[in-house]
């Protein structure tokens, strides 16, 4: 009983320590990326964060609405090769019909992305940066005091019972 106990008792605070809250890093324009013409890589709006707040494109939410937590929607503006304006799409959609790394246009709808200097032009156009990457990949992300606290009183009444049984 106490060995079940005790690998549910790991199991929900690995699973606690392991969650990371959202944390605001910055935003970027879609329109600050480069031209199709000068670098033609297509990027989702992820992809885009990874590559100007570092680490790896799964380690972001983006919202289009604003810097609050509350407000992540997972989407972001894109800019559409031969269309005008801006367009939301989930965070990590990206679209390269031409050949790789788009650098030859194959005309309206075949390039989509999140950091290219095109048609989303403006202030309206910004993407809202979360950093949320585990503890598992994050070395900076340091579990909340109460986790912890929690955790040993966890330990510590289930070492108690185990005494208590044994005598």
């Amino acid at each position: 009983m106490f060995k079940k106990a005790f690998a549910t008792l790991a199991l929900l605070a690995t699973a606690t320590l392991s969650q990371a809250t959202p944390v605001y890093v910055g935003s970027y324009q879609v329109d600050d990326g480069p031209s199709w013409t000068t670098n033609p890589t297509v990027y989702s709006a992820t992809e885009a964060a990874a590559l100007l707040f570092g680490g790896v494109a799964s380690d972001y939410d983006i919202s289009t609405i604003s810097s609050n937590i509350a407000n992540i929607n997972h989407l972001g503006w894109y800019t559409i090769w031969g269309i005008g304006g801006g367009t939301a799409f989930n965070e990590d959609f990206k679209l390269d019909l031409g050949l790789p790394g788009y650098n030859a246009p194959g005309g309206a709808n075949t390039a989509i992305s999140a950091y290219t200097d095109d048609n989303a032009i403006g202030a309206q156009y910004t993407n809202y940066v979360f950093r949320v990457s585990s503890l598992a990949s994050d070395s900076n992300n340091v579990p909340e005091p109460s986790s912890l606290a929690l955790f040993g009183v966890a330990l510590a009444g289930l070492a108690a019972a185990r005494k208590k049984k044994a005598d």
